[in-house]
Protein backbone atom coordinates (compact mmCIF):
# COMPACT_ATOMS: atom_id res chain seq x y z
CA UNK A 1 0.00 0.00 0.00
CA UNK A 2 1.29 3.08 -1.06
CA UNK A 3 1.29 5.77 2.03
CA UNK A 4 2.24 8.77 -0.35
CA UNK A 5 -1.12 10.08 -1.37
CA UNK A 6 -3.48 7.80 0.52
CA UNK A 7 -5.40 10.86 1.30
CA UNK A 8 -6.73 12.37 -1.73
CA UNK A 9 -9.99 13.67 -1.58
CA UNK A 10 -10.50 14.69 -4.91
CA UNK A 11 -13.69 16.60 -5.77
CA UNK A 12 -14.06 15.76 -9.67
CA UNK A 13 -13.62 11.88 -9.24
CA UNK A 14 -16.97 9.93 -8.80
CA UNK A 15 -17.90 8.95 -5.12
CA UNK A 16 -17.86 5.19 -5.75
CA UNK A 17 -14.47 3.62 -5.23
CA UNK A 18 -13.26 6.54 -4.07
CA UNK A 19 -12.73 5.61 -0.44
CA UNK A 20 -9.08 3.69 -0.96
CA UNK A 21 -7.73 7.19 -2.26
CA UNK A 22 -8.88 9.16 0.43
CA UNK A 23 -6.12 9.89 1.65
CA UNK A 24 -4.56 10.67 5.48
CA UNK A 25 -1.03 11.04 5.41
CA UNK A 26 -0.19 9.75 8.36
CA UNK A 27 -1.38 6.03 10.68
CA UNK A 28 -2.31 6.65 14.17
CA UNK A 29 0.15 6.67 16.78
CA UNK A 30 -0.81 3.53 19.51
CA UNK A 31 1.52 3.60 21.65
CA UNK A 32 1.62 5.32 24.92
CA UNK A 33 2.86 9.39 24.43
CA UNK A 34 6.29 9.47 24.56
CA UNK A 35 8.11 12.23 26.40
CA UNK A 36 8.98 14.19 22.99
CA UNK A 37 5.23 14.17 22.20
CA UNK A 38 4.49 15.75 25.27
CA UNK A 39 6.31 18.37 24.88
CA UNK A 40 4.47 19.16 21.85
CA UNK A 41 2.79 22.36 20.95
CA UNK A 42 -0.60 22.61 22.26
CA UNK A 43 -3.08 24.27 19.32
CA UNK A 44 -5.47 27.12 20.53
CA UNK A 45 -8.42 28.58 19.17
CA UNK A 46 -6.39 30.85 17.12
CA UNK A 47 -3.94 29.04 15.67
CA UNK A 48 -0.80 30.24 13.72
CA UNK A 49 -0.70 29.06 9.64
CA UNK A 50 1.79 29.33 6.86
CA UNK A 51 0.20 29.82 3.27
CA UNK A 52 2.39 28.22 0.57
CA UNK A 53 1.65 29.49 -2.54
CA UNK A 54 3.33 27.13 -5.57
CA UNK A 55 4.07 29.12 -8.53
CA UNK A 56 3.94 26.36 -10.74
CA UNK A 57 6.36 25.77 -14.01
CA UNK A 58 9.44 27.94 -13.02
CA UNK A 59 8.57 31.44 -12.19
CA UNK A 60 11.19 34.32 -13.57
CA UNK A 61 13.14 36.11 -10.84
CA UNK A 62 14.36 38.37 -13.13
CA UNK A 63 11.34 39.81 -13.99
CA UNK A 64 9.96 39.61 -10.99
CA UNK A 65 12.43 41.64 -9.11
CA UNK A 66 13.82 43.49 -12.02
CA UNK A 67 17.47 44.90 -12.44
CA UNK A 68 16.87 48.58 -12.53
CA UNK A 69 20.27 49.43 -11.76
CA UNK A 70 21.47 47.16 -13.90
CA UNK A 71 18.93 47.51 -16.57
CA UNK A 72 21.54 47.80 -19.40
CA UNK A 73 23.30 44.55 -18.61
CA UNK A 74 19.45 43.23 -18.09
CA UNK A 75 18.11 44.43 -21.20
CA UNK A 76 21.17 42.91 -23.14
CA UNK A 77 19.73 39.19 -22.71
CA UNK A 78 16.28 40.57 -23.60
CA UNK A 79 14.83 42.22 -25.98
CA UNK A 80 11.35 40.78 -26.43
CA UNK A 81 10.63 39.11 -23.01
CA UNK A 82 11.85 42.54 -20.47
CA UNK A 83 10.20 44.73 -18.48
CA UNK A 84 9.97 48.19 -20.09
CA UNK A 85 12.65 50.96 -18.19
CA UNK A 86 10.34 53.06 -17.31
CA UNK A 87 7.80 51.53 -15.53
CA UNK A 88 10.34 50.19 -13.13
CA UNK A 89 9.32 53.89 -11.06
CA UNK A 90 6.12 52.38 -9.79
CA UNK A 91 7.72 49.73 -7.87
CA UNK A 92 11.34 50.40 -6.64
CA UNK A 93 13.54 48.89 -3.89
CA UNK A 94 16.14 50.90 -2.36
CA UNK A 95 18.72 47.48 -3.26
CA UNK A 96 18.49 48.87 -7.20
CA UNK A 97 15.99 46.31 -7.82
CA UNK A 98 12.34 46.59 -9.08
CA UNK A 99 9.30 45.21 -8.33
CA UNK A 100 7.08 44.29 -11.36
CA UNK A 101 4.93 46.61 -12.38
CA UNK A 102 1.88 44.64 -12.27
CA UNK A 103 2.22 43.65 -8.58
CA UNK A 104 1.54 47.49 -7.07
CA UNK A 105 -1.22 46.28 -5.27
CA UNK A 106 1.41 45.49 -2.86
CA UNK A 107 3.35 48.17 -2.48
CA UNK A 108 1.38 49.49 0.21
CA UNK A 109 2.52 46.07 2.37
CA UNK A 110 6.04 46.75 1.60
CA UNK A 111 5.91 50.11 3.13
CA UNK A 112 3.80 49.01 5.73
CA UNK A 113 6.59 46.89 6.42
CA UNK A 114 4.30 43.53 6.22
CA UNK A 115 6.39 41.91 2.73
CA UNK A 116 9.67 41.20 1.95
CA UNK A 117 11.55 39.23 -1.11
CA UNK A 118 14.31 36.44 -0.78
CA UNK A 119 16.39 36.90 -3.88
CA UNK A 120 18.88 34.21 -5.32
CA UNK A 121 16.98 31.44 -3.86
CA UNK A 122 17.94 27.58 -5.38
CA UNK A 123 20.30 24.59 -3.94
CA UNK A 124 23.40 23.72 -5.74
CA UNK A 125 23.69 21.76 -8.60
CA UNK A 126 20.40 23.27 -10.28
CA UNK A 127 18.57 20.18 -11.56
CA UNK A 128 16.20 21.74 -14.48
CA UNK A 129 13.51 19.24 -14.84
CA UNK A 130 9.91 20.54 -13.06
CA UNK A 131 9.38 16.96 -10.99
CA UNK A 132 12.77 16.44 -10.25
CA UNK A 133 13.59 19.94 -9.12
CA UNK A 134 9.73 20.48 -7.59
CA UNK A 135 10.92 16.66 -5.03
CA UNK A 136 13.80 18.53 -4.50
CA UNK A 137 12.35 21.73 -3.04
CA UNK A 138 9.34 19.70 -1.09
CA UNK A 139 11.53 17.17 0.67
CA UNK A 140 14.38 19.52 0.93
CA UNK A 141 17.16 17.19 0.18
CA UNK A 142 19.92 18.14 -2.56
CA UNK A 143 20.12 17.64 -5.74
CA UNK A 144 21.73 13.41 -5.12
CA UNK A 145 19.49 13.00 -2.75
CA UNK A 146 15.96 11.10 -2.97
CA UNK A 147 12.84 10.90 -0.59
CA UNK A 148 9.30 10.71 -0.10
CA UNK A 149 9.06 12.89 2.96
CA UNK A 150 8.58 16.13 2.87
CA UNK A 151 10.12 19.06 4.42
CA UNK A 152 7.07 20.11 6.24
CA UNK A 153 6.64 16.29 7.63
CA UNK A 154 9.65 16.75 9.44
CA UNK A 155 8.79 20.00 11.24
CA UNK A 156 4.92 20.07 12.20
CA UNK A 157 4.42 16.52 14.02
CA UNK A 158 7.05 18.70 16.53
CA UNK A 159 4.78 21.51 16.22
CA UNK A 160 1.11 19.89 16.92
CA UNK A 161 -0.85 17.01 17.33
CA UNK A 162 -4.01 16.42 14.89
CA UNK A 163 -4.39 18.00 11.22
CA UNK A 164 -1.32 19.17 9.87
CA UNK A 165 -2.02 20.68 6.65
CA UNK A 166 -5.10 21.36 4.23
CA UNK A 167 -3.56 21.20 0.30
CA UNK A 168 -6.10 22.68 -2.13
CA UNK A 169 -5.08 20.57 -4.93
CA UNK A 170 -3.65 16.99 -5.66
CA UNK A 171 -0.54 15.65 -4.16
CA UNK A 172 0.99 15.82 -0.41
CA UNK A 173 4.33 17.44 -1.77
CA UNK A 174 5.97 18.81 1.01
CA UNK A 175 3.54 16.95 3.83
CA UNK A 176 4.28 13.86 2.27
CA UNK A 177 4.79 11.31 5.09
CA UNK A 178 3.55 8.65 7.36
CA UNK A 179 3.67 11.40 10.43
CA UNK A 180 2.12 14.51 8.77
CA UNK A 181 -1.71 14.41 9.07
CA UNK A 182 -2.64 15.97 5.90
CA UNK A 183 -6.07 16.45 3.56
CA UNK A 184 -5.55 17.06 -0.15
CA UNK A 185 -8.88 18.18 -1.46
CA UNK A 186 -9.91 20.70 -4.28
CA UNK A 187 -12.07 22.98 -1.79
CA UNK A 188 -13.50 22.76 1.70
CA UNK A 189 -17.22 22.48 0.25
CA UNK A 190 -16.39 19.36 -2.13
CA UNK A 191 -14.73 18.03 0.77
CA UNK A 192 -17.79 18.06 3.05
CA UNK A 193 -19.74 16.51 0.24
CA UNK A 194 -18.00 13.56 -0.17
CA UNK A 195 -16.47 12.61 3.57
CA UNK A 196 -20.09 11.89 4.59
CA UNK A 197 -19.28 8.69 2.76
CA UNK A 198 -16.78 7.99 5.12
CA UNK A 199 -18.09 6.22 7.93
CA UNK A 200 -16.14 5.78 11.30
CA UNK A 201 -14.54 2.77 12.55
CA UNK A 202 -12.77 3.04 16.04
CA UNK A 203 -9.33 1.77 15.40
CA UNK A 204 -8.07 -1.53 16.93
CA UNK A 205 -5.37 -3.62 17.69
CA UNK A 206 -6.34 -6.41 16.19
CA UNK A 207 -5.86 -7.89 12.56
CA UNK A 208 -3.10 -7.16 10.31
CA UNK A 209 -0.59 -4.06 9.88
CA UNK A 210 -2.13 -3.03 6.73
CA UNK A 211 -5.70 -3.32 8.05
CA UNK A 212 -4.87 -1.83 11.40
CA UNK A 213 -3.61 0.93 9.11
CA UNK A 214 -6.82 1.32 7.31
CA UNK A 215 -8.91 1.62 9.84
CA UNK A 216 -7.07 4.01 11.58
CA UNK A 217 -6.84 6.33 9.14
CA UNK A 218 -11.15 5.69 8.29
CA UNK A 219 -11.18 6.81 11.67
CA UNK A 220 -9.02 10.14 11.40
CA UNK A 221 -10.62 11.39 8.35
CA UNK A 222 -13.98 10.88 9.72
CA UNK A 223 -12.40 13.25 12.85
CA UNK A 224 -11.32 15.66 10.29
CA UNK A 225 -14.49 15.77 8.25
CA UNK A 226 -16.29 16.20 11.70
CA UNK A 227 -13.85 19.35 12.74
CA UNK A 228 -14.02 21.06 9.02
CA UNK A 229 -18.34 20.41 9.62
CA UNK A 230 -18.09 21.96 12.53
CA UNK A 231 -16.03 24.81 11.62
CA UNK A 232 -17.24 25.25 8.36
CA UNK A 233 -20.76 24.96 8.71
CA UNK A 234 -21.88 28.97 8.30
CA UNK A 235 -18.69 30.16 6.52
CA UNK A 236 -18.29 34.03 6.52
CA UNK A 237 -18.82 35.81 3.19
CA UNK A 238 -15.73 37.60 2.42
CA UNK A 239 -16.57 40.98 0.23
CA UNK A 240 -14.31 42.58 -2.50
CA UNK A 241 -12.28 38.89 -2.34
CA UNK A 242 -10.61 38.73 -6.01
CA UNK A 243 -12.42 36.38 -8.60
CA UNK A 244 -9.42 34.63 -10.24
CA UNK A 245 -8.87 30.63 -10.03
CA UNK A 246 -6.25 31.83 -7.15
CA UNK A 247 -7.91 34.14 -5.30
CA UNK A 248 -11.10 32.12 -4.87
CA UNK A 249 -8.26 29.42 -3.36
CA UNK A 250 -7.32 32.00 -0.94
CA UNK A 251 -10.66 32.77 0.22
CA UNK A 252 -11.51 29.49 0.94
CA UNK A 253 -7.71 29.51 3.06
CA UNK A 254 -9.25 32.51 4.05
CA UNK A 255 -12.78 31.10 5.38
CA UNK A 256 -10.63 28.39 7.18
CA UNK A 257 -8.52 30.23 9.06
CA UNK A 258 -11.09 33.27 10.22
CA UNK A 259 -13.28 29.65 11.02
CA UNK A 260 -10.18 28.87 13.45
CA UNK A 261 -9.77 25.14 11.45
CA UNK A 262 -7.03 23.32 13.91
CA UNK A 263 -4.02 23.04 11.22
CA UNK A 264 -1.00 24.94 11.07
CA UNK A 265 -0.18 25.01 7.35
CA UNK A 266 -2.26 25.71 3.71
CA UNK A 267 -0.89 25.20 0.24
CA UNK A 268 -2.18 26.23 -3.29
CA UNK A 269 -0.61 26.09 -6.41
CA UNK A 270 -0.80 29.16 -8.81
CA UNK A 271 -0.27 27.64 -12.61
CA UNK A 272 1.41 28.71 -15.78
CA UNK A 273 4.84 29.92 -15.41
CA UNK A 274 6.47 28.08 -17.37
CA UNK A 275 6.99 30.66 -19.88
CA UNK A 276 9.18 29.50 -22.74
CA UNK A 277 7.18 31.62 -26.22
CA UNK A 278 5.74 34.99 -25.67
CA UNK A 279 6.54 35.23 -21.93
CA UNK A 280 6.34 38.65 -21.10
CA UNK A 281 2.13 39.59 -21.46
CA UNK A 282 1.46 36.20 -19.60
CA UNK A 283 4.55 36.51 -16.53
CA UNK A 284 3.00 40.31 -16.42
CA UNK A 285 -0.69 38.68 -16.11
CA UNK A 286 0.29 35.93 -13.89
CA UNK A 287 1.83 38.05 -11.12
CA UNK A 288 -0.70 40.53 -11.62
CA UNK A 289 -3.25 37.99 -10.47
CA UNK A 290 -0.84 36.67 -7.50
CA UNK A 291 -0.69 40.50 -6.63
CA UNK A 292 -4.41 41.32 -6.44
CA UNK A 293 -5.32 37.60 -5.11
CA UNK A 294 -2.30 38.36 -2.10
CA UNK A 295 -4.32 42.17 -1.83
CA UNK A 296 -7.50 40.46 -0.67
CA UNK A 297 -5.92 37.68 1.76
CA UNK A 298 -3.80 40.36 3.68
CA UNK A 299 -6.70 42.81 3.79
CA UNK A 300 -9.32 40.10 5.06
CA UNK A 301 -6.74 38.85 7.42
CA UNK A 302 -6.22 42.27 8.98
CA UNK A 303 -9.96 43.27 9.15
CA UNK A 304 -10.62 40.23 10.94
CA UNK A 305 -7.47 40.81 13.38
CA UNK A 306 -5.49 37.94 12.44
CA UNK A 307 -2.96 39.28 10.22
CA UNK A 308 -0.39 38.41 12.82
CA UNK A 309 -0.88 34.97 12.93
CA UNK A 310 -0.11 34.55 8.95
CA UNK A 311 2.63 33.78 7.32
CA UNK A 312 2.29 33.68 3.25
CA UNK A 313 5.49 32.60 1.03
CA UNK A 314 5.43 31.53 -2.58
CA UNK A 315 7.93 29.25 -3.53
CA UNK A 316 8.56 27.90 -7.56
CA UNK A 317 10.51 24.78 -8.92
CA UNK A 318 13.32 27.03 -10.53
CA UNK A 319 13.82 30.34 -12.14
CA UNK A 320 14.14 31.26 -15.84
CA UNK A 321 17.35 31.37 -18.27
CA UNK A 322 18.67 34.93 -18.32
CA UNK A 323 19.34 34.89 -22.24
CA UNK A 324 15.74 35.23 -23.89
CA UNK A 325 15.23 32.05 -25.89
CA UNK A 326 14.11 33.01 -30.18
CA UNK A 327 10.49 32.60 -29.20
CA UNK A 328 10.48 35.63 -26.88
CA UNK A 329 10.64 33.34 -23.64
CA UNK A 330 13.21 31.97 -21.19
CA UNK A 331 14.06 28.32 -20.45
CA UNK A 332 14.59 26.52 -17.35
CA UNK A 333 16.89 28.14 -14.98
CA UNK A 334 17.87 28.34 -11.20
CA UNK A 335 18.02 30.42 -8.69
CA UNK A 336 14.65 32.88 -7.91
CA UNK A 337 13.23 34.87 -5.71
CA UNK A 338 10.31 34.27 -2.92
CA UNK A 339 8.13 36.36 -1.46
CA UNK A 340 6.95 36.47 2.25
CA UNK A 341 4.33 38.41 3.78
CA UNK A 342 2.05 38.61 7.01
CA UNK A 343 1.92 40.59 10.15
CA UNK A 344 4.95 39.59 12.13
CA UNK A 345 7.21 39.57 8.86
CA UNK A 346 10.55 41.63 8.66
CA UNK A 347 9.24 43.70 5.60
CA UNK A 348 10.27 46.08 3.85
CA UNK A 349 13.72 44.28 2.87
CA UNK A 350 15.07 42.52 0.66
CA UNK A 351 17.15 39.54 2.02
CA UNK A 352 19.97 37.99 -0.33
CA UNK A 353 22.37 39.22 -2.89
CA UNK A 354 21.09 40.85 -6.39
CA UNK A 355 21.37 38.75 -9.03
CA UNK A 356 25.26 38.86 -10.79
CA UNK A 357 24.28 39.15 -14.45
CA UNK A 358 27.84 39.16 -15.57
CA UNK A 359 28.85 36.30 -13.51
CA UNK A 360 26.94 33.25 -14.74
CA UNK A 361 27.36 29.78 -14.83
CA UNK A 362 28.41 27.88 -17.85
CA UNK A 363 24.42 27.05 -19.05
CA UNK A 364 23.68 30.87 -18.64
CA UNK A 365 22.23 30.68 -15.36
CA UNK A 366 22.49 32.67 -12.25
CA UNK A 367 24.27 31.37 -9.47
CA UNK A 368 22.33 30.47 -6.30
CA UNK A 369 23.23 32.36 -3.23
CA UNK A 370 20.64 31.72 -0.57
CA UNK A 371 20.02 27.80 -0.12
CA UNK A 372 16.34 27.53 0.37
CA UNK A 373 16.54 25.50 2.91
CA UNK A 374 17.54 28.83 5.27
CA UNK A 375 14.37 29.49 4.27
CA UNK A 376 12.82 26.53 5.46
CA UNK A 377 15.03 26.35 8.73
CA UNK A 378 13.58 29.90 9.47
CA UNK A 379 9.86 28.57 9.69
CA UNK A 380 10.65 25.99 11.91
CA UNK A 381 12.57 27.70 14.28
CA UNK A 382 11.27 31.02 14.50
CA UNK A 383 7.83 30.57 13.10
CA UNK A 384 6.79 27.08 14.89
CA UNK A 385 9.53 27.14 17.62
CA UNK A 386 10.65 23.69 16.61
CA UNK A 387 14.16 22.02 16.16
CA UNK A 388 15.39 23.13 13.05
CA UNK A 389 16.56 20.51 10.52
CA UNK A 390 18.62 22.36 8.24
CA UNK A 391 20.01 24.89 10.85
CA UNK A 392 23.47 24.26 8.85
CA UNK A 393 22.17 25.70 6.26
CA UNK A 394 22.08 29.05 7.99
CA UNK A 395 18.99 31.59 8.38
CA UNK A 396 16.80 34.31 6.93
CA UNK A 397 15.74 36.38 9.67
CA UNK A 398 12.30 37.40 7.62
CA UNK A 399 10.31 36.39 11.12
Amino acid sequence: MNRRGFLKLAGALPAAGLLPELAWAAERKTKNKTEASEKLVSSSKRQKAVVLIKLAGGNDGLNTLVPQRDYSQYAKYRSLAKVPEHKLKEFPLDNGMSVNPYMTSLRRWWEEGDLAWIQGVGYPHGVLSHFRSSDIWETATSAFEHSEIGWLAQVLPQYKQGLHGIILGEGLGPMAGKDCHTIAMQSPQVFLSQVDLVEDIQPTDRGSPALRHVVNIQHQLHDAGKQLREKMSNPQHLAGFSTSVLGRKLESVAQMILNNVDTAVYKVEHSGYDTHANQINVHNNLLFELAAALNSFGETMKQHGRWDDVIVMTYSEFGRRVQENRGGGTDHGTASVQLVMGGRVSGGRVFGENPRLKDLDGDGNLYMTTDFRAVYGTLASRWFGVNNPWSGFGAVPFV
